[in-house]
């Protein structure tokens, strides 16, 4: 698929990004360990503001502010394109997996969840407007138990929780509410699952990531207001890396931070900039298999990856 109907501003945007020689191209840095890819533009492997990245079986899924959904290879090989049947109203924010190796994207929104099949082909779509059960109103993160339940951050309005569905996608129960005491919310904008089940979400503008059981029970806190080590700005995503430990992208502090699994800080990387290893308000983790991270650095209009040691 194509783009079509440009805006003049995505005309000139488009014309600058073929400028470049290297816009869809990888760049290794030697000396950082960081492999980047990417630039301003709308030709394939280049990005408007990326702000969604998911990996699965060595391919890179990123979702950019166009509505196109990307796939590239581990180094930055562009593979594929899809777009969401809609993006006027906004992207979405969030790639996740099922059980099958379906690409499950929660359409934020357009309040509903896609899914798809690795190469794009749209093989199914629920939910819709509302706060009735079944109902969404900004779904922000989806992750699939190994029990097939599906755990669906949200916010907007009073739909400041974690909703449940069976493996039929039926209804079962949801938890949170808007606040900022702990079992509460403001704006659950990522989800993720670790060791044992535990339920991990970024609680965004409360400057905190809270850790659940897949009942609802709040097992802990990670974070705190603020810009040092171990405390956090704005945390728009979170990924759990193979050992178990916490990944979180600071989209206010411009780093990726890890945390043990028990919740101590564990280290930190990056800095506001545009070298490697340096970030523009990043908005995206994920982490392979054997333990790359991948980085949406949003405002550089790029990815980044580098391997987990290096939050050591």
């Amino acid at each position: 698929m194509r783009v079509s109907g440009l805006t003049r501003r995505e005309f000139l945007v488009l014309s600058a990004g073929c400028a470049l020689e290297a816009c869809s191209a990888s760049l290794s840095s030697a000396n950082s360990g960081v492999t980047q890819w990417g630039s301003e533009g709308l030709r394939d492997g280049s990005f408007l503001r990326p702000r969604a990245i998911g990996v699965h079986d060595d391919r890179v899924y990123v979702v950019d502010t166009t509505g196109r959904v990307q796939i590239f290879d581990r180094d930055g090989v562009f593979l594929g394109m899809w777009k969401v049947p809609e993006f006027d109203n906004g992207t979405p924010t969030a790639v996740g997996f099922g059980l099958d190796g379906r690409v499950l994207i929660p359409d934020t929104h357009y309040s509903r969840i896609l899914e798809y099949s690795p190469e794009g082909e749209l093989l199914e779509q629920w939910g819709s407007y509302g706060q009735s059960d079944g109902q969404f109103v900004y779904p922000t993160g989806i992750v699939q138990s190994p029990s097939g339940s599906y755990y669906i951050s949200e916010y907007g309005e009073d739909a400041e929780q974690v909703q449940v569905y069976d493996s039929d996608r039926s209804y079962l129960r949801q938890w949170g509410s808007h606040g900022g005491d702990a079992g509460q919310f403001n704006r659950a904008m990522a989800i993720a699952m670790g060791p044992s089940e535990v339920l991990y979400v970024a609680d965004t503008t409360n400057h905190r990531v809270q850790c659940f059981d897949t009942e609802g029970e709040l097992l802990r806190v990670i974070g705190e207001p603020g810009e040092a080590l171990g405390e956090l700005k704005f945390p728009h995503d979170i990924a759990v890396a193979p050992d178990g430990s916490l990944l979180v992208c600071e989209y206010g502090s411009h780093r990726i931070s890890r945390f043990d699994p028990d919740g101590g800080f564990a280290a930190a990387y990056g800095a506001p900039g545009r070298s490697p290893g340096e970030f523009n308000s990043p908005r995206g983790v994920a982490v392979s298999e054997d333990g790359d991270v991948f980085v949406a650095d949003t405002d550089n209009h790029r990815i980044q990856r580098f391997p987990l040691e290096m939050l050591a």
